[in-house]
């Protein structure tokens, strides 16, 4: 990356390597997913429905949190007392909470000055004006439900399963949204119907070229047009997704010339950052309480290693850029691969004059992550890692919203790309609301096993106390007879 044609040079041959090397395999056929792109001419049916409610008179934004209340010493607390006493941030309410997230260290400001954009420029709330394309509609990590709120078109790609589509339908009903979606069927449906759930939607990893066809086919009748991937599966599937969804996004992008696009960051991989958030990694380090160094010692450096890594310099040496190392390995090498292919995409639509919004989300609390024990037990030790919090989707979603709302009605928005970068990939250093990985003073890849333990042993206090006592009356007991009084 040290220079910007050697970034994009990689991009392209990396994207390009995964369409000859990804196939698609319909019958007896075999084709790479480059030619399959190329000579795959299907498509489907489109059907549209409104939404029945209003659009609100006065939009504003509005973000759930439940973790106003912070300890003493200004830490959040744990992700899972979050809901306690959750509220609905607005206003000055939540200007003040941008203050104490960058202060902390949670987020850079970057991320808070984008979402004060949204809250005093309400006039860009009213989404009536854009259409988004949603692939993985109903991710939970997905803006639909801000988009819906405000009302958007969308336009839904997610499986074909008639209770995604159910869920869907009623939800895009009960808003003041609308959405187009395709559908497969030997006859025209009434989009308001009951069976049309039964036929809708479209599977990304089966059905890419006809996807694509049908995108490029649609005439849109809103000034501005973003496509998003929101996808994520497990394993291989994941990147299986990736390729899939960009070869989609760059057919897109080749009919619809204005088209912007919209990815989520992970803050578990690898990014560029600001000089003050390396500096707040070694400020944080120097005040870290002393039971993290016992951590250390006893785990022999494996546990709680630094954070700070030497910057890397470009442009004959004149420019140093700062870096985070936050993956973890215990993700697999598959989802740093899919991220790396969106970042790959992300970089090289805005080098041909696309609008990217390509924003760093915070560790999130959902299903999907949550539903591993192990996830879930170092997510409730993270709060004793300043500046690290985990967030519920709610707030997330709520927040990513906003970073993606400046990115598109904001024309000094880094994802502009006729703002001036130092190289491509300072695309993503700004509008990071990172949970506090690119300032904490460990890399988060360190912090796993030490936050698991201290949940456990803040969980489970009552009963490991208890443990430790019965082993110590029972050495009691059997070198003196006697126990410890109680």
């Amino acid at each position: 990356m040290e220079s910007e044609k050697t970034a994009l040079t990689i991009a392209e041959d990396g994207l390009a390597s995964t369409r000859n090397l990804f196939e698609i395999i319909r019958g007896d056929k075999t084709v790479s997913l480059a030619e399959a792109m190329q000579i795959y001419k299907g498509s489907f049916r489109t059907a549209h429905i409104k939404g029945t409610l209003p659009k609100p008179l006065n939009p504003q934004v509005e973000v759930p949190y439940g973790g106003s209340k912070r300890q003493s010493n200004g830490a959040p607390r744990p992700y899972y007392t979050y809901r306690d006493d959750e509220t609905i941030l607005r206003g000055d309410a939540l200007l003040k909470q941008l203050d104490v997230w960058v202060k902390y260290g949670t987020i850079e400001d970057s991320a808070a000055e984008a979402i004060r954009n949204c809250v005093q420029n309400s006039q860009w709330l009213d989404l009536s004006d854009h259409t988004f394309i949603l692939l993985g509609a109903t991710s939970a990590m997905g803006p639909l439900e801000f988009l819906l709120r405000h009302g958007a078109h969308i336009v839904a790609i997610d499986l074909n399963r008639q209770p995604i589509w159910e869920r869907l339908i009623a939800r895009v009903k009960n808003s003041c949204g609308s959405m187009t979606f395709p559908y497969t069927a030997d006859r025209e449906l009434a989009a308001d119907g009951a069976e049309i759930a039964a036929h809708a939607g479209a599977n990304l990893l089966e059905s890419p070229p006809e996807i694509a066809n049908w995108l490029s086919s649609l005439k849109f009748d809103t000034r501005g047009v973003t496509i998003g991937n929101y996808t994520y599966l497990d394993g291989a599937l994941h990147v299986q997704l990736s390729v899939a969804c960009d070869a989609i996004i760059e057919k897109v992008c080749a009919h619809h010339k204005n088209v912007s696009i919209a990815f989520l960051c992970t803050p578990t991989d690898c990014h560029v950052i600001p000089k003050e958030a390396f500096q707040a990694m070694g400020q944080n380090a120097h005040s870290s309480p002393f039971w993290h160094s016992i951590f250390k010692f006893f785990s022999f450096g494996s546990f709680l290693r630094s954070n700070q890594i030497r910057p890397v310099l470009a442009q004959g040496g004149r420019q140093e850029f700062y870096l985070v190392d936050g993956i973890v390995t215990a993700q697999g090498p598959n989802y740093a691969l899919a991220k790396r292919l969106q970042h790959w995409r992300a970089v090289i639509a805005r080098s041909a004059g696309h609008t990217v919004s390509s924003n760093v989300a915070p560790s999130t609390a959902t299903k999907s992550v949550v539903h591993n024990a192990q996830f879930a037990a170092a997510y409730g030790g993270f709060h004793l890692f300043k500046p690290l919090e985990v967030m519920y989707q709610e707030t997330s979603n709520a927040v990513m919203g906003c970073l993606l709302l400046n990115d598109i009605r904001n024309p000094k928005s880094a994802a502009n790309p006729l703002v001036p970068l130092a190289n491509p990939y300072e695309l993503f250093k700004y509008g990071a609301f990172h949970g506090g990985v690119s300032r904490c003073a460990y890399k988060v890849d360190s912090i796993g096993e030490t936050a698991v333990i201290s949940y456990y042993l803040g969980q489970y206090k009552f009963i490991i106390t208890a443990a430790l006592v019965g082993i110590v009356s029972l050495q009691q007991w059997i070198f003196t007879g006697n126990v410890l009084p109680f």
